[in-house]
Protein backbone atom coordinates (compact mmCIF):
# COMPACT_ATOMS: atom_id res chain seq x y z
CA UNK A 1 0.00 0.00 0.00
CA UNK A 2 2.72 2.01 0.16
CA UNK A 3 1.28 3.95 -3.41
CA UNK A 4 -2.02 4.28 -1.67
CA UNK A 5 -4.45 6.09 -3.74
CA UNK A 6 -2.17 6.97 -6.39
CA UNK A 7 -2.05 3.44 -7.66
CA UNK A 8 -5.79 3.81 -8.89
CA UNK A 9 -6.15 7.13 -10.46
CA UNK A 10 -9.39 6.58 -11.12
CA UNK A 11 -12.76 4.61 -9.65
CA UNK A 12 -13.01 2.82 -12.60
CA UNK A 13 -9.16 1.47 -11.87
CA UNK A 14 -10.25 0.79 -8.62
CA UNK A 15 -13.39 -0.87 -9.37
CA UNK A 16 -10.96 -3.44 -11.50
CA UNK A 17 -8.67 -4.20 -8.86
CA UNK A 18 -11.75 -5.01 -6.35
CA UNK A 19 -13.23 -7.34 -9.45
CA UNK A 20 -9.85 -9.30 -9.40
CA UNK A 21 -8.97 -8.95 -5.72
CA UNK A 22 -12.57 -10.94 -5.21
CA UNK A 23 -11.78 -13.24 -7.74
CA UNK A 24 -8.29 -14.21 -6.42
CA UNK A 25 -10.13 -14.27 -2.72
CA UNK A 26 -12.70 -16.59 -4.25
CA UNK A 27 -10.48 -19.10 -6.17
CA UNK A 28 -8.39 -19.27 -2.70
CA UNK A 29 -11.57 -20.19 -0.57
CA UNK A 30 -12.56 -22.76 -3.25
CA UNK A 31 -9.03 -24.62 -2.82
CA UNK A 32 -9.31 -24.66 0.95
CA UNK A 33 -9.34 -28.23 2.12
CA UNK A 34 -10.85 -29.37 5.85
CA UNK A 35 -7.25 -30.88 6.48
CA UNK A 36 -5.65 -27.51 6.19
CA UNK A 37 -8.24 -25.47 8.14
CA UNK A 38 -7.77 -28.04 11.33
CA UNK A 39 -4.05 -27.02 10.98
CA UNK A 40 -2.03 -24.53 12.92
CA UNK A 41 0.21 -21.66 11.18
CA UNK A 42 2.20 -19.21 12.17
CA UNK A 43 3.81 -16.00 10.86
CA UNK A 44 5.42 -12.28 11.78
CA UNK A 45 2.88 -9.71 11.76
CA UNK A 46 3.56 -6.83 10.82
CA UNK A 47 1.27 -5.01 12.78
CA UNK A 48 1.78 -6.35 16.19
CA UNK A 49 5.71 -6.53 15.40
CA UNK A 50 5.62 -10.24 16.57
CA UNK A 51 5.08 -13.81 15.80
CA UNK A 52 1.84 -15.36 16.02
CA UNK A 53 0.72 -18.59 15.78
CA UNK A 54 -3.34 -20.06 15.46
CA UNK A 55 -5.56 -22.23 14.37
CA UNK A 56 -5.91 -21.73 10.23
CA UNK A 57 -9.90 -21.89 10.78
CA UNK A 58 -9.60 -18.55 13.12
CA UNK A 59 -7.63 -17.13 10.64
CA UNK A 60 -9.74 -17.42 7.51
CA UNK A 61 -12.78 -16.37 9.67
CA UNK A 62 -10.56 -12.79 11.17
CA UNK A 63 -9.78 -12.69 7.36
CA UNK A 64 -13.44 -12.75 6.51
CA UNK A 65 -15.17 -10.69 9.53
CA UNK A 66 -12.40 -8.33 9.12
CA UNK A 67 -13.71 -6.88 5.63
CA UNK A 68 -16.79 -6.83 6.72
CA UNK A 69 -15.15 -4.57 9.23
CA UNK A 70 -13.37 -2.18 6.93
CA UNK A 71 -16.89 -2.27 4.20
CA UNK A 72 -18.49 -1.21 7.33
CA UNK A 73 -15.71 1.43 8.11
CA UNK A 74 -16.33 2.70 4.17
CA UNK A 75 -20.52 2.53 4.94
CA UNK A 76 -20.02 4.97 7.73
CA UNK A 77 -17.85 7.71 5.74
CA UNK A 78 -19.65 7.39 2.70
CA UNK A 79 -22.57 8.65 5.28
CA UNK A 80 -20.66 11.18 7.03
CA UNK A 81 -20.39 12.29 3.51
CA UNK A 82 -24.11 13.16 2.90
CA UNK A 83 -25.01 9.97 0.72
CA UNK A 84 -27.81 7.97 1.03
CA UNK A 85 -27.26 3.86 1.44
CA UNK A 86 -29.37 1.42 0.21
CA UNK A 87 -30.35 -1.37 3.06
CA UNK A 88 -27.07 -3.90 3.66
CA UNK A 89 -29.56 -6.19 6.38
CA UNK A 90 -29.98 -9.73 4.15
CA UNK A 91 -33.54 -9.95 5.25
CA UNK A 92 -34.64 -6.53 3.25
CA UNK A 93 -32.70 -7.30 0.44
CA UNK A 94 -34.43 -7.86 -2.89
CA UNK A 95 -34.21 -11.78 -3.13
Amino acid sequence: MADGLAAFPTWQALQEERIACDAAIVHWADALVPEWLSGGLTYYSMSAHREISGLCWIFVAHFFNHQTHHRGQCHCLLTQCGLEMQDTDLHLMPG
